[in-house]
């Protein structure tokens, strides 16, 4: 029997080895080392029951040991497992970011592309453009330079000629449109200086003509166009100081007791109730009937478009407009009658008000284009002389 148990010793220990999957390096190594170890020295024992129990306890510590490694494999195994997963999980992750950063990459490549192309052709575009405008710079300066050698043979008597052209053309202008004879006459004045200057026979007719029409604009120059402006100003802001009716107030006044007979007494109260009627009563004609006391705020409105009236009169005078003139000073004289206090104030702007609205604003201008005439004909003979020498 004991010869046996040795050899069946051996048939378990292969068979547990035989069942059970290979472990790791590091756990047969262990398991190697555990077993090259010499188990621990059991006690001394001379009996046969510990003899026989011996082999069941080798048995029972191999199959332990066995379950022992089978468990740590599995659990190897699943951990080996779970790290593949997550492996795999976090690769496919990493893949559909990547793929959608790269669709993204394109899409932005795309968008660059079509924005270089079309940074191209605006450059190609504004390349044309400033070829074309270096063109039309580089003719304009040709033209100019061509200009500038045409303007250096020009002599002091042309320019002198062509600043009397330019001087009786401003005077046309300033009589036909501003109804200006005092300033039209003055630019005429100093273009016959200038005439006077270069002292040409040939400018003889042109002279002639600028005589007479000097003669004529000052002739009609009489009315004093800012003299009248200002005299409204001051009309305007004198009306502003005026009383507007009032509605009359009464307060009675205490009769002293006297000792007369009630005849006398009488008498005196009746000439009192007289002089105080007479202070209230005042005879008006009016076309229209009498209007009521105006409110302060209808008071502030007819002030203010008192006003109006002469500023609008003011316009008319500059733009020679007579009749829109007539009307705003006729339009002002009925408010005055109509609304304010019968005083020597307000009779003296009537008065005013009547002066300048029979002004003549808009004079009769002397017709003075013969002059500019005269001066284009001998400008036209002198440039075919001066051809003519060339």
């Amino acid at each position: 029997m004991s010869g046996d148990k040795p050899e069946d010793k051996k048939d378990v220990n292969s068979e547990s080895a035989s069942a059970v999957p290979v472990p790791p390096e590091s756990s047969v190594s262990k398991s190697q080392d555990a077993k090259s170890a010499p188990p621990p020295a059991p006690p001394k024992s001379n009996s046969p029951k510990d003899k026989a129990a011996k082999p069941k306890r080798s048995g029972v510590v191999i199959a332990l040991l066995a379950l022992l490694i089978a468990i740590l494999a599995l659990a190897l195994a699943a951990w080996q497992y779970q790290q593949e997963y997550l492996l795999a999980k976090t690769e496919a992750s990493v893949t559909s970011d990547l793929k959608a950063e790269l669709q993204t990459l394109s899409a932005s490549q795309t968008e660059l592309v079509a924005s270089f192309a079309a940074q191209r052709e605006a450059l190609a575009q504004l390349r044309l453009d400033n070829s074309s405008q270096l063109s039309a710079l580089s003719r304009r300066s040709q033209e100019l330079e061509t200009k500038m050698q045409s303007l250096t043979t020009v002599d002091r008597q042309d320019w002198l000629l062509a600043e009397v052209e330019y001087l009786l053309r401003l005077a046309n202008q300033r009589a036909q449109l501003s109804h200006d004879p005092r300033a039209a006459a003055q630019l005429l004045s100093n273009a016959d200086s200038i005439l006077r200057e270069l002292d040409d026979a040939a400018l003889h007719p042109v002279r002639a003509e600028l005589a007479k029409e000097i003669s004529a604009l000052q002739n009609s120059a009489d009315v004093d166009i800012e003299g009248v402006y200002l005299t409204l100003q001051g009309l305007a802001t004198e009306a502003g100081k005026l009383k507007l009716y009032q509605a009359p107030s009464y307060s009675a006044e205490e009769v002293e007791e006297t000792s007369e007979e009630w005849q006398q007494r009488l008498q005196s109260g009746l000439d009192n109730a007289w002089a105080k009627l007479r202070s209230y009563i005042r005879i008006r004609h009016h076309d229209q009937n009498f209007k009521a006391q105006l409110a302060p705020e209808q008071e502030a409105a007819l002030r203010a478009s008192l006003r109006l009236m002469f500023e609008q009169a003011q316009l008319a005078l500059l733009a020679n407009r007579p009749l829109l003139y007539q009307r705003a000073l006729d339009k002002a004289a009925a408010w005055l009658q109509e609304y304010y206090q019968l005083d020597d104030h307000r009779d003296g702007l009537l008065k005013q008000i009547s002066t300048v609205r029979a002004m003549p604003v808009s004079p009769e201008m002397a017709d003075i284009s013969g002059s500019l005439r005269s001066l284009k004909v001998y400008l036209k003979s002198h440039r075919w002389q001066q051809e003519a020498r060339k």
